[in-house]
């Protein structure tokens, strides 16, 4: 007999302001709260299900809210449990049950609907979705992008409101430039969910899910192009939208363009380039730090990308910081390698920053076990990486055999 597993019974309680939505959930989890500086309007409470749901995997309790939840959305969340509980049994322990009435919100069709918000955090990522969406030439794929929303307790920790501030100025003038609404959303979300990496897909979905009254489609920039993502990871293309309603679409976007790519794009509004933040191992100063991973791979991008001016850095870009870089994830030494190829072929380039490059690169191979991060070599030719790494695995098993 399956195990039965607890109820945890979801209600939305709303301010007397009309300015925070608090989700209350029993035992799963502490309140969770969202916030904003006016009142919130009209919300379908279909979103807390979102903002719920990997709580609920993890530990183990069927959903049970107190209000009617969309089909569509419910279908959708189906197929995420399935995704993700094979991807991270770890995370994601249990697919578990929404107990909730369905309804139809498809044939619902407004003038609003038409129009789109997206997430934004003032990045490269999330600025060029602005970028392409709200301003430039018409083409095909083109959303009507009228707001964007900036998530303070996502990126940023809410107690850091000095830093808070002034990545909020930098926002601001982005969405201006772009002419764009912009909206700040405060939440403990991220303080309550398990393994943010993981699960932070869950929470930009249901906040943006909260503009549902005034929106059509919600728009969540992609990490990286679709040939460079790596499959598991909290925002995908592949099931970000599993989060839509039948009035409400979740799109992935940008998948088509690497880091590179969107930087060039950005590079012809110099005032979007200049308030770029996208720091987040440094100090939540809300400014760059420039030393970080993060930074050091964007001074990169910028470089590739022939950019000198403005810089949103405190300090140019050195070989030496290359050298000095904390790669802590395979991603970081994959985007190593992307950089390196595209140095290389780079008219003119520097060959001491190049160097230092490969030199990073080696070193992630040989110290940090990061080789298998290398991209796939041109047909017919091992890249200068694998073939290194290569080298260094056949001494190492000389060393490792009986009298080696």
């Amino acid at each position: 007999m399956a195990r039965r597993r607890p109820v945890s019974k979801l209600t939305v309680h709303t301010s007397a302001d009309g300015c925070r939505l608090t989700v209350h959930s029993g035992q799963l989890a502490p309140p969770v709260w969202f916030e904003r500086d006016a009142p919130v309007g009209p919300v379908s409470f279909d979103f807390a299900v979102i903002a719920l749901l990997p709580h609920a995997m993890k530990a183990g309790f069927d959903l049970e809210p107190d209000f009617p939840v969309d089909r569509t959305l419910l279908e959708g969340l189906e197929h995420f449990q399935e995704i993700w509980h094979r991807w991270r049994p770890d995370v994601f322990a249990e697919r578990i049950a929404i107990r909730a009435e369905a309804i139809d919100r498809s044939a619902v069709v407004v003038p609003e609907r038409q129009k789109a918000v997206a997430a934004f955090s003032a990045g490269v990522d999330s600025s060029f979705t602005l970028l392409r969406h709200a301003s430039g030439p018409e083409w095909a794929g083109k959303r009507n992008l009228v707001s964007a929303v900036m998530v303070h307790g996502f990126d940023m920790p809410l107690d850091a409101t000095d830093g808070f501030g002034r990545l909020r100025g930098h926002g601001e003038a982005i969405a201006r430039e772009v002419g764009v609404d912009f909206v700040v959303v405060r939440t403990n979300w991220r303080e309550t969910a398990p393994n943010w990496q993981m699960s932070f897909g869950a929470g930009l979905a249901a906040v943006l899910h909260q503009f549902s009254d005034g929106h059509g489609m919600g728009l969540i920039a992609s990490e990286e192009a679709y040939d460079n993502a790596f499959t598991v990871w909290g925002n995908s293309f592949w099931n970000d939208r599993f989060f839509s309603r039948g009035d409400f679409r979740i799109e992935s976007d940008g998948g088509a363009y690497d880091r590179i790519d969107r930087i060039a794009a950005l590079a012809a509004r110099p005032a979007i380039l200049s308030e770029l933040s996208v720091c987040w191992a440094g100090p939540r100063s809300g400014e760059n730090c420039g030393l970080c991973p993060k930074c050091v791979l964007t001074k990169l991008n910028f470089t590739i990308c022939g950019i000198r001016e403005p810089w949103p850095f405190p300090q140019a870009l050195a070989p030496d910081q290359v050298v000095a870089m904390n790669v802590k994830t395979q991603w970081q030494a994959r985007f190593l390698a992307i950089i390196e190829r595209r140095l290389h072929a780079l008219p003119g380039h520097d060959p001491v920053l190049l160097d230092a490059v490969r030199s990073r690169i080696a070193r992630a191979i040989a110290q940090e076990g990061y080789g298998a991060a290398a991209l796939p070599p041109p047909r017919g030719k091992k890249t200068w990486w694998k073939r290194w790494g290569g080298r260094a695995l056949d001494r190492m098993r000389r060393r490792l055999r009986p009298g080696g």
